[in-house]
């Protein structure tokens, strides 16, 4: 009896198992649940009217956040988005919009989360309308609380023949 006690009583102190205990461990569990790499999708990412007359004047970026598996995963951190008119080539090129959006609520993660695709979808208002038809580098980057950066970047062309509405 009294060593059924004894084990019972070191079993009390031992951490449940999965659960970091050390600085080490900790830090290690957060960088595998964090986003590992973020992704513009390229394929639905384009140029819309949000007043709904065809004059492109904004952007809907949707993207993707993948942790260190390949998983799709939520997102904490503030995303940056920068609008240049360039080339992937071009070194320098003339910022034509920026737009920073925090992620650090529940209210944002609804937001901006679809969670039915897990993509995330950003609707990015110009101030300067509409967009005029040109060559575009649209850059996104992901800064985590960690203080690490993930970037991705997406060249696309704008003809500037309409833009469809932005998706309520």
């Amino acid at each position: 009896m009294l060593v059924g006690a004894a084990l019972l009583g070191a079993s009390c102190e031992t951490p449940p198992g999965g659960r970091p205990t050390t600085e080490g461990e900790l830090a290690a569990y957060v960088e595998l649940v964090l986003p590992a790499r973020i992704e513009i999708q390229r394929f639905l990412t384009k140029p819309v009217s949000f007043a709904g007359d065809g004059n492109a004047d904004g952007l809907e970026v949707i993207l993707a956040a993948y942790d260190a598996a390949g998983d799709l995963t939520k997102v904490v951190g503030t995303f940056h988005f920068e609008l240049q008119t360039r080339r992937l080539s071009d070194r320098i090129g003339t910022r034509v919009a920026f737009w920073p959006v925090e992620i650090n609520s529940n209210k944002a993660m609804i937001l901006y989360r679809d969670p039915l695709s897990r993509f995330y979808d950003f609707p990015l208002e110009l101030d300067r309308k509409p967009l005029p038809a040109g060559q575009y580098v649209l850059t996104a980057w992901l800064q985590l609380p960690t203080g690490r950066r993930l970037v991705d970047e997406y060249e696309f062309n704008y003809d500037g023949s309409g833009a469809a509405p932005l998706r309520s």
